[in-house]
């Protein structure tokens, strides 16, 4: 009952805070301060109530259906049953449709355990080389401190036909909703009666209409019965959840969270980011494309200069944070022989200009979603098969040798200019 009051108290403040739907004060986790969202004030307040509800809950569990599509065909259905419990505890099982695939995670309160009971499925980002063969007795582990981890993210490897979950639970556990920073606007679609519940129907979209979310929230604990997710792109995808048997502070033991890897199990280690990486003192790989601007630029001929090469895309919200960081670093050390390279692969060039002119970014920019560019991102620049991620960095030194590369961005961190300073770069 606390947590369905805390909720209500959440609506109505909302409902009074946001008359010019500003969000305003404190930032949900993973939302700039001062962002605004444009639509219905009381959709908005039952979307926030609904990341509330999951918040604040001691205990969580619900059983859901998934299902991926694109062009009308499914490319993916499974279904889940997933348990959740403060302080940092979680167990998901998840199985094919036809019942022969099963991949189990556990949260144990510090670590997670990714096992397959049916045999471990192919996982393309895998090193085979440096793994264990025996695909009927391995499992994967990592370091999961609360607040500090993604669930869905890893549903992937589950091999059950499952991608990203649409809501990442480990909102539950204090882990901030990264997709609530690019939200733009929010707008209520009535209401439905779902599996006995009466349920809101919110849509939400992100990045200008590219990527949108439908939930249908009951009314009675402010949680999802139904979403439904949808990427724009050059062939849309659609993915479906249903949620069912949805309890709230149930009792739930920490039996479920307890597993240690059987006897004669090894460890499976899937390759790396970071393994991918171009070393110091490589040469890094030349290209020729054109920039925002209309002009061409070729990284080799800019030889006797220091390069700090980023790579970013519109969704990446640390992306959208680093960018502003690096025209300062642009402004600042241009005179010392620094030109800063931002390149996208991933968006047309109108809502990327439009981005870089909003934030007021005057750096040179290569945004281009051909083949050609795509494999400068993909292959060229990251090594490690089938895996990416942004912001990609690189400093290329006036020699055109990798002088440091890394992944993320995180700010107040001093890592690029560490490396310009031993570069005589920058002070």
């Amino acid at each position: 009952m606390k947590t369905l009051r805390n909720v209500s108290m959440l609506i109505a403040g909302v409902l009074s805070a946001l008359a010019t739907f500003s969000v305003s004060g404190a930032a949900p986790p993973g939302r700039e301060s001062g962002a605004v969202v444009k639509g219905d004030i009381a959709a908005l307040a039952i979307y926030r109530a609904m990341h509330a509800a999951m918040r604040e809950a001691r205990a969580l569990s619900y059983e859901s259906e998934y299902v991926r599509e694109t062009g009308g065909k499914e490319i993916g259905r499974s279904s889940y049953r997933l348990l959740l419990k403060k302080p940092n505890f979680a167990r998901l099982e998840s199985r094919s449709e036809d019942g022969t695939r099963t991949g189990v995670l556990i949260l144990d309160g510090r670590r997670m355990w990714i096992y397959w009971p049916d045999g471990r499925p192919y996982i393309h980002e895998s090193d085979s080389a440096a793994n264990t063969r025996d695909v009927r007795r391995s499992y994967l582990r990592k370091d999961a401190g609360k607040g500090g981890h993604s669930i869905a993210r890893e549903t992937s490897v589950l091999g059950t036909g499952m991608s990203m979950t649409i809501i990442d639970p480990s909102i539950f556990h204090g882990s901030p909703d990264l997709m609530d920073a690019l939200l733009e606007s929010v707008k209520s679609a009535g209401s439905v009666n779902v599996d006995g519940e009466v349920c809101d129907i919110i849509e939400a979209s992100y990045l200008k209409g590219r990527r949108t979310r439908v939930f249908w929230i009951s009314r009675r604990d402010r949680l999802p019965r139904r979403l439904e997710e949808t990427m724009r792109g050059k062939r849309d995808i659609v993915v479906r959840e249903r949620w069912r048997d949805v309890v709230v502070n149930g009792a739930v033991s920490k039996d479920q969270f307890r597993w240690k890897p059987p006897a004669r199990w090894e460890e499976y280690r899937l390759q790396s980011l970071d393994d991918g990486l171009l070393r110091p003192g490589s040469e890094a790989p030349d290209f020729d494309l054109v920039l925002l601007d209309g002009t061409r630029f070729r990284l080799s001929e800019h030889r006797g200069k220091v390069v700090w090469l980023s790579f970013w895309r519109l969704s990446c919200v640390p992306c959208r944070k680093e960018l502003p960081h690096l025209q300062n670093l642009q402004d600042r050390y241009a005179g010392e022989g620094l030109l800063v390279l931002g390149f996208n692969c991933a968006d047309g060039r109108e809502p990327a200009e439009e981005f870089l002119r909003e934030k007021m970014i005057r750096f040179r920019n290569v945004v281009d979603t051909t083949a050609v560019a795509r494999e400068v991102f993909h292959e060229q620049y990251q090594t490690a098969k089938g895996q990416s991620a942004l912001p990609l960095n690189y400093i290329i030194d006036i020699r055109g040798r990798i002088a440091g590369g890394w992944y993320g961005y995180e700010k107040g961190s001093d890592r690029g200019e560490r490396i310009l300073r031993s570069l005589g770069t920058a002070r």
